[in-house]
């Protein structure tokens, strides 16, 4: 009868520790004050990559003459969007200033249209592989 109560408290207080594991990572978690100054810092310094990334993306789907023309209008504007968005996440990153919290202000198109929306930060430059089984390689 002692293992039997006594078990059922272990299970009963393993359960309530996995049920409030849950409550203490909310989604946002990462967004804090230090990822909002980095954000701005990021976009001001790197926002200049904007004309090559768009450079690359229409190149691949529209060819040589769009890009062309794009890597003026849309990279342009892309760059000073991004760098304007650096200023004000820069000024304003010890307060959560948008709806209260310390996420992106601008709209995340990404997430519907990865191809022309805008990411967090702002894009590479180059090649970039997000595979590492070339370095871990031990041929």
């Amino acid at each position: 009868m002692k293992n039997r109560i006594a078990l059922t408290i272990l299970s009963a207080l393993t359960l309530c520790g996995v049920a409030f594991a849950d409550i203490q990572s909310p989604p946002g978690h990462h967004y804090n004050w230090s990822r909002k100054l980095s954000r701005g810092v990021g976009n001001i310094l790197y926002g200049w990559t904007e004309p090559f990334s768009v450079w690359q993306k229409t190149n691949k789907s529209d060819g040589a003459h769009a890009a062309f023309s794009d890597f003026f209008i849309e990279g342009l504007k892309r760059m000073t969007v991004r760098a304007g968005y650096g200023v004000y996440e820069m000024a304003t990153f010890p307060v959560p200033s948008w709806k209260l919290t310390y996420r992106p202000p601008y709209y995340r198109k990404a997430q519907i249209d990865p191809w022309w929306g805008y990411t967090e930060f702002s894009p590479q430059m180059g090649f970039s592989s997000q595979t590492d089984y070339t370095r871990s390689t031990g041929w």
